[in-house]
């Protein structure tokens, strides 16, 4: 039973759920992309399939799904497997708003009988990067076409009429026609190759385990690949364009390691016979987690030294990591529905740290888990525009909204909690009996609560999962747990956090548990500065309590002015923590003597919660403003960067206000002194040293250091004047570039430009991208957003990128917001359909909106448009955002003037 009420469908999208009257058993599928011309405007593909189905309840109609192909004349054919008659087909028909494909019978179908229906089909093979799509690359001089895939959520109809749906599994036998000098990819080794006129082979697969549509994948092409053999025989090959496959021998290794670390966690062999991993030139998203062939963007997969910097190698490690942990979270085990969308991306999104983690200890993966995900999410899930983790979909427009930071990264969270709470051994072994159980098949989240509580309970461990799971996958948001110190007891109180206590919940969701949670509290004090936590320390807040008493343990005396009590220790809950004034005056008082004894999870903690306590109107704002008065002495990467996420706020909030001058020198006296410790010099640095310089370099040239303004611009002159030698160390190259072109002119701008267009590695053409985004120039800045658009040397892949970086700076901001709508339409018809992207766009191009002339404008432009596609969520919470942000000037823009102004400066 489900405690949350969703909002009723929308007239204008549908649910377009199949009837269950059919169950495929197998399909027969052939594809032919026709790209061998210098005209891919014209370029097609064609095909045929021949499903096997069962009748599983009488009905007199086939109904298939079906999206912008259109059916060979005379060759649908619909028959009996074996003795017996069939009903004739009557008439067919494409219901195009709903993407069926409905064949009319003469006659009722037979329960228990096997049929077959196939038939012939075209389709157009556009850039539109969704179904079978057109990727190109240069080589010698020469544009190469490409012929790949992306399917999921709803796309495999753009390629085969089919049952698109993740629930309904089958086998497949796919074959591939090519040109005799081109190469065909897909699930499962090639069988046999049989020549074909014309020039023309036909690569035959073996047939593939039983599997979802969406996690099919198809390419023909001509590029490299590199292999290796897992210690289980798995054949592991990494495919790049020609010339470029030495940058996939560092995703190729941690492939291999990663996925023999994750068969014997999950004490389950890969099921396939091989995994191959595909660099594309073009690609909506990160990667897809297609069975046995994996395809990346080139910058989730490629890694070259020297050019590429610790952030991108890490990059690389987490999303082949996530893709890898997908094999058995969503490829074996399938959700049932995409309501259930986060079993597959919550999963994955917190295994991808475990495995990261087995290559690299020394990157600190699950410290800087909080940073990535859960303070990431909390902002997002702050809105009352929000949802539940699961959330009630149909149409494919609300599909693709939510592949969002909700169901990936707070997924991740609470399975990082529920891990934390059970115990490491029987979170692994009560996964392991889950998915063992439902191998194969569809599942929904019930299933894995069963699991796990088996497994908990049989270790006499008494924890009902579901009762504690559904409080936080059924109703969206979470709590803020505030401890007051009663004589040696603590009293514990939970209440809903949100941004705007008084906003109002525009989709309506409502929640039987009253917005209260089962919450496991941990803390610890300045006494016992115990920060190593298990499941055993655990205290439970109960849903049915809005306080709880327990019996301190630890506490320093209460006339201890300097004593403190941390509760949610390294931050393992999904929650807040508020505190007595005097609390966090110790706190502060703490980092300011001697921060790191406090964990750095927990400092990183500390700041976040001060900082969004003040949005919701629970803190006073000069206790977070003193949060950020040790920062000249922090040199972990996990709390500088919880730091700079709410340093990057205020400065969007600030950035037109008269207190931003007095805000700017605050924050050049915390920041000179560690610039001038860290410097440039990246050389021979760690990772995570590498990624504190970044930082460091990135705020000091933000804020205008002349020191870093200074080496900016030389490092990017000595570049300038020898472009065969970049002497900028990669791990600062995002910031140089930036700083020098900001302050540069149009040389600066065509250079970069120039070296985008030959730039030979993807990570580098992205930080150049980002540099050109900080011209201050308007001129230069709209003359590259229209080769955005117009996809002038830039991929179609990277148009919602640029605009993302020209908004980033507040000088472009409004420049930016007037280009969106300006060429919305264009935009609009080319994106609306993208995961992420779109709606990444949407928020990051209206999050700084903090007046009420933006706030009009925002309200205007949606009044003005009628389908915003599935980015209809994100202009929501774009509209609350500005609200918010609007309440926070307000109420803090004086209170930030008067604190400045009280500070003295040595």
């Amino acid at each position: 039973m489900s405690t949350t009420t969703a909002p009723p469908t929308t007239p204008t999208k549908p649910d377009v759920r199949l009837p269950r009257h059919l169950q495929p058993i197998f399909y027969e599928v052939e594809l032919q992309p026709h790209m061998y011309n210098d005209q891919p405007k014209t370029f097609t593909f064609d095909g045929s399939v021949r499903i096997q189905i069962r009748c599983v309840e009488a009905s007199n109609n086939v109904t298939l799904q079906i999206n912008k192909l259109n059916i060979t004349r005379g060759s649908l054919l619909f028959g009996r497997e074996g003795a017996g008659s069939a009903p004739n087909i009557k008439s067919w028909e494409e219901d195009t708003t709903r993407q069926f494909l409905i064949i009319h019978l003469d006659g009722d179908l037979t329960v228990g009988a096997t049929y077959f229906v196939q038939m012939e089909f075209a389709g157009p093979l556009k850039d539109d990067l969704a179904g079978l799509y057109l990727s190109k690359y240069d080589y010698n001089n020469e544009t190469r076409y490409v012929a790949t895939t992306q399917l999921q959520p709803t796309d495999a109809r753009r390629v085969f009429p089919c049952f698109d749906e993740p629930a309904i599994k089958a086998r497949f036998n796919i074959t591939l026609v090519r040109k005799s000098n081109k190469k065909t990819i897909s699930n499962m080794p090639i069988a046999q190759s049989i020549p074909r006129a014309d020039d023309w082979v036909a690569d035959v697969y073996y047939t593939t385990p039983k599997m979802s549509t969406y996690l099919l994948a198809f390419i023909v092409c001509d590029f490299e690949v590199i292999t290796e053999t897992t210690q289980n025989n798995i054949e592991y090959g990494a495919w790049a364009t020609p010339g470029k496959t030495d940058q996939a021998t560092y995703a190729l290794d941690t492939g291999v390691k990663i996925l023999t670390y994750f068969e014997e966690y999950f004490n389950i062999s890969f099921p396939l016979p091989k995994q191959d991993m595909v660099a594309m030139p073009d690609f909506s998203a990160g990667a897809m987690e297609n069975w046995g062939l994996i395809i990346y963007r080139e910058t989730a997969m490629l890694y070259k030294p020297g050019v590429s910097s610790e952030g991108n190698k890490q990059r690389v490690a987490v999303v082949v990591s996530h893709e890898l942990a997908h094999q058995w979270f969503g490829n074996l085990v399938t959700p049932s529905w995409w309501d259930d969308l986060w079993l597959n991306e919550g999963f994955a999104s917190f295994v991808e740290y475990m495995g990261v983690d087995y290559c690299h200890p020394d990157w600190k993966m699950f410290e800087q888990f909080v940073v990535e995900d859960l303070q990431d999410v909390f902002d997002f899930d702050g809105l009352t525009t929000s949802h539940p983790v699961y959330v009630p979909v149909g149409h494919p427009d609300e599909i693709n909204e939510i592949f969002d930071r909700v169901s990936y990264a707070k997924g991740a969270s609470i399975i990082r909690m529920m891990r934390f709470f059970l115990g490491e051994d029987t979170f692994r072994l009560g996964l392991t009996k889950y998915l063992k159980r439902k191998e194969y098949d569809a599942a929904f989240h019930d299933d894995l609560w069963q699991a796990l509580t088996e497994q908990a309970q049989s270790e006499g461990k008494s924890i009902d999962v579901k009762s504690i799971m559904d409080t936080w996958t059924l109703q969206m948001n979470y709590p803020t747990v505030t401890i007051t110190r009663e004589g040696n007891n603590l009293r514990l109180t939970q209440k809903r956090y949100l941004r705007d206590p008084s906003a109002v919940d525009p989709m309506k969701y409502t929640s039987d548990f009253g917005y209260k949670w089962e919450i496991p509290f941990t803390y610890t004090t300045s006494i016992a500065k115990h920060f190593n936590k298990s499941d055993a320390d655990v205290k439970w807040i109960r849903k049915t309590e809005t306080e709880t008493a327990i019996v301190g343990e630890g506490l320093p005396p209460i006339t201890d002015g300097d004593g403190w009590i941390i509760g949610n220790v390294q931050q393992y809950g999904f929650y807040r923590v508020n505190y007595e004034s005097s609390n966090w005056l110790a706190l502060i008082k703490q980092l300011n003597t001697d921060h790191k004894v406090i964990s750095a999870i927990n400092r990183a903690q500390i700041i976040n919660d001060a900082w969004n306590l003040v949005t919701s109107g629970d803190l006073d704002i000069t206790i977070a403003l003193k949060t950020l008065e040790y920062l000249n002495k922090e040199e972990d990467y996990v709390p500088r960067e919880a730091a700079r996420i709410q340093i990057a706020f205020v400065e969007r909030m600030l950035s037109k206000s008269p207190v931003y001058g007095a805000w700017k020198k605050f924050m050049l006296s915390r920041i000179q002194e560690p610039f001038s410790r860290w410097t440039m010099n990246n050389t021979g640095a760690s990772h995570l040293d590498s990624y504190v310089r970044s930082l460091v370099v990135s705020t000091a040239c933000d804020y205008d250091l002349p020191a870093c303004i200074s080496d900016a611009k030389s490092l990017f002159k000595q570049w300038m004047d020898n472009p065969s030698n970049n002497p900028i160390n990669p791990g600062i190259k995002t910031k140089v570039y930036c700083t020098a072109i900001k302050y540069g002119g149009v040389a600066e701008w065509d250079f970069a430009f120039e070296q985008f267009k030959t730039a030979e590695v993807a990570a580098e053409k992205v930080r150049l991208l980002q540099g050109m985004a900080c011209s201050q120039e308007l001129w230069i800045l709209r003359r590259y957003l229209l080769k955005a658009i117009r996809k002038e040397d830039i991929r179609k892949q990277d148009t919602l990128s640029v605009i993302i970086y020209v908004s980033t700076h507040a000088y472009a901001r409004s420049f930016t917001w007037d280009f969106v709508r300006e060429h919305w339409n264009t935009i609009k018809e080319d994106f609306a359909v993208s995961l992420f992207a779109f709606s990444n766009m949407i928020g990051r191009v209206t999050r700084a909106f903090n007046t009420e002339f933006e706030l009009q404008q925002l309200e205007e432009f949606m009044k003005s448009q009628s389908d915003f596609g599935s980015g209809e969520r994100a202009f929501t919470q774009a509209l609350e955002k500005a609200k918010t942000n609007i309440k926070w000037i307000n109420q803090h823009e004086k209170t930030i003037e008067n604190w400045l102004a009280g500070l003295r400066y040595d």
